[in-house]
């Protein structure tokens, strides 16, 4: 396990110039019991944020939710006080990191609805650099179940691509904007350097918001793959609602061009 203030230079310089990182055994096992019976609690009580995105599309279930952590204590300590903070300061190489949101993604055995490939940060009300999610696995996750897969290198392409839908329905959400459609990647997929990884529990994936990503459906039988996205904000980061990014539940107290920090993006590091 690397200690808070150990990520190796040669995984800096990886994340650097690649976009994304996977980190093993950065959660321990108590961290996974507890976040495996959070997820579990929210499957079974979903909060308002909570949807499938396979709805309309395709058998199985895509369950999706965001801002758990507002409600439930152990999502809570996850992204306030576990190792993902300390993980996101010295990849970003960020003297404060402020947390930005949780999301958790659980693809249910026969679900073949993907993850569509997108950028992260053109669906948020941010400007800057330094935004990154540490996103954990909960299970073993391979390409069967729907390991997530990236375009090394796509967060230094210069080019803001269009927000995807991730649902069946929600296409008329991002027809209005002014951004580049995101090339047909499946179609000519030996054109670019695809990164995945076959994770275990506890591993995590460390990747900017401006990477190209997506994940294939989870075609096994009985294998379920779960993953907590947590996200972080650096010392560059100022808050931007333009039109066309999504709208936070609660509305931040803040102005465009304010600095993050707030009660809706609290101060995780450095540890008070």
């Amino acid at each position: 396990m690397i200690a808070e203030s150990d990520v190796a230079a040669a995984l800096i310089a990886d994340y650097e110039r690649d976009g994304v990182v996977c980190l093993r055994r950065q959660f321990d096992d108590g961290w996974i019991r507890r976040l495996r019976a959070a997820v579990e609690r929210d499957l079974a009580s979903p909060g308002p944020n909570a949807t499938n995105f396979a709805e309309g599309s395709s058998a199985g279930r895509f369950f999706g939710d965001m801002y758990m952590w507002r409600h439930d204590p152990e999502f809570r300590a996850a992204a306030l006080d576990s190792p993902a903070a300390a993980i996101a300061a010295r990849l970003m190489g960020s003297s404060a990191v402020d947390f930005f949101y949780d999301q958790l993604f659980v693809k249910e055995p026969g679900t073949a609805h993907p993850t569509p490939w997108h950028q992260d940060q053109p669906y948020w009300p941010v400007t800057g650099w330094q935004i990154t999610s540490v996103w954990i696995a909960l299970d073993a996750i391979d390409r069967i179940n729907g390991a997530v897969e990236f375009i090394a290198g796509s967060h230094r392409w210069g080019i803001n691509y269009r927000p995807t839908p991730f649902r069946k329905g929600h296409e008329a959400k991002f027809t209005a904007s002014d951004l580049v459609q995101l090339p047909d990647i499946d179609a000519d997929r030996d054109r670019y350097e695809i990164k995945s990884w076959t994770m275990e529990p506890g591993d995590c994936l460390v990747f900017h918001a401006m990477i190209v990503h997506g994940a294939p459906g989870n075609l096994t039988p009985g294998a379920r793959r779960r993953g907590l996205s947590l996200r972080y904000t650096g010392d560059d980061v100022r808050y931007d609602p333009r039109p066309g990014t999504f709208q936070f539940p609660h509305r931040p107290e803040l102005v465009a061009g304010a600095p993050m920090t707030c009660e809706l993006f609290p101060r995780v590091w450095p540890r008070r």
